[in-house]
């Protein structure tokens, strides 16, 4: 990374007012070899994105971290009055399930409409429920490197045929398409109330998906949606860079979402004493986290309210246990200081956003070569022993109940390279191959597969009416 005495002038638009970031790190910064934002990120107001092609071949851990926040903000910038991301593909959209634009969905029913309706979270049946007894909802995107390859746009079969999938050489990985590596995304929204103070979050008016009660338990009803303001509270990004077709998986979080849990807090002591978004001051550690889908959901439907609201705890800040990869932490800590003190006013928003941390596989100590990836069909990912970063990644408000379990404490416990199998009869399993690190590509393998089930059952049904 570069350490001088810089300042870059540009400008907001559209109001075309100028303004200069200045960038000046001292000697001991130097000295230290600080991790800190890059004047090369921006251009004329406007964030440059990364060049995944041109990661460095023998990167520091700063670099991963830079990438993370540079790729967070890039797809946080205005693109036609929105955060870029927003007009992002959904998986569902590549075999057709829904429309493109704004209507991100995960359900494995496809329908029509334009809501948010994933609603449990990562690894878990569990509903987070905020202080105001309102379930969180979460939304998937991707980017046109993944659509194109996936689609067979970039030279390769059309990957959302599963029997292109079932043929193919199993060691194939996302790819780079010129300077732009394959995303997957994921993001968290809050239902704004009328008491809740926005000022600091980025918010958005679109139709959510209603809950109900039935007889098998809480289902969502994608046919019932009322419009409600949403705020972004949480956000995944897994990426591929040069060297790394494992991807670099990185999370951020809203600044006040919760507490994070001191080292060596026994269950009986209170986390914090003061209120956060999903945490009520004074609560204890043992209450913290805990998973009403193991003891009693409740909905009123009537209200859309839950109960009981989760209290929710960091358990490992930055993503590592204490003196745990000290550099690592000390890294993200200094990165987001320097962002939030260096962001342009278009983008001042993002300063009450942080980067808890990233995660990705030591390609030295995997490999013995730092531009060689270890990556093959079959890896579970069931120790650490070749990953590196933020060791116990979690997002709060994404994998709130999984933060404390060994098999699922970061984000490669799931995203992995093994044979995944289908959780509906009738379905053909997924082979070990390189892309199962990706959900997104998993969940294509079997909806693909369940919609030619319906269209076969649909035909069938429909020569029995003739």
């Amino acid at each position: 990374m570069k350490h001088a005495s810089k300042c870059m002038l540009s400008r907001i638009a559209p109001a075309v007012i100028l303004f200069a970031i200045c960038f000046t790190h001292s000697s001991s910064a130097q000295a230290s070899n600080t991790c800190e934002i890059e004047p090369s990120w921006f251009k004329n107001g406007k964030v440059i994105r990364p060049d995944d092609s041109a990661f460095p071949a023998n990167p520091n851990n700063c670099d991963f971290h830079q990438w993370s926040w540079q790729m967070f903000l890039w797809l946080m910038d205005d693109d036609n009055g929105q955060p870029r991301f927003l007009g992002f593909d959904s998986p569902q959209s590549l075999i057709g399930l829904e429309q493109r634009g704004l209507s991100p969905r995960t359900r494995k029913q496809p329908h029509t409409g334009a809501s948010f309706d994933e609603y449990l979270q990562a690894g878990t049946d569990g509903i987070l429920v905020d202080q105001n007894r309102r379930a969180i909802y979460y939304s998937q995107y991707i980017n046109q490197t993944f659509a194109d390859f996936m689609q067979g746009k970039s030279g390769g079969p059309d990957l959302t045929n599963p029997a292109n999938v079932l043929t193919m050489n199993p060691r194939t990985a996302f790819p780079i398409i010129g300077t732009k590596g394959t995303l997957e995304l994921k993001a968290s929204w809050k239902i704004v109330s009328k008491d809740d103070d926005t000022s600091k979050l980025f918010t958005i008016e679109k139709d959510i998906a209603q809950f109900e009660n039935s007889p098998s338990g809480i289902k969502i009803n994608p046919a019932k949606v009322e419009k409600q303001t949403l705020a972004l509270v949480g956000f995944h990004i897994g990426g591929v860079v040069a060297n790394h077709p494992e991807m670099i998986w990185a999370t951020f979080e809203f600044d006040n979402n919760a507490p994070d849990v001191p080292d060596g807090m026994t269950l009986d002591q209170i986390v914090a004493d003061q209120d956060y978004l999903f945490y009520k001051k004074g609560t204890q550690l043992g209450n913290c986290n805990k998973n009403a889908a193991v003891s009693g959901l409740a909905l009123e439907q009537s209200t859309q309210k839950f109960t009981p609201i989760t209290q929710v705890c960091r358990r490992y800040a930055y993503g590592n246990a204490a003196g745990q990869k000290q550099s690592n932490t000390d890294n993200i800590k200094s990165l987001n200081a320097s962002v939030k003190k260096h962001l342009p006013n278009n983008l001042s928003i993002w300063q009450n956003y942080f980067e808890v941390g990233a995660i990705w596989i030591n390609n030295q100590a995997a490999t013995g070569k730092p531009d060689v990836s270890p990556l093959k069909p079959g890896l579970d990912f069931a120790t650490d022993e070749y990953l590196t970063g933020s060791l116990k990644l979690s997002n709060s408000t994404i994998e709130t109940y999984t933060q404390s379990a060994t098999a699922m404490n970061n984000c490669f416990r799931c995203h992995n390279t093994e044979q995944a199998f289908a959780s509906k009869d009738g379905l053909k399993p997924l082979p070990a191959t390189n892309l199962n690190i990706s959900h997104a590509f998993q969940n294509i393998f079997f909806w693909s597969q369940e919609k030619e089930q319906r269209a076969a059952i649909a035909y069938l049904q429909s020569q029995g009416e003739k």
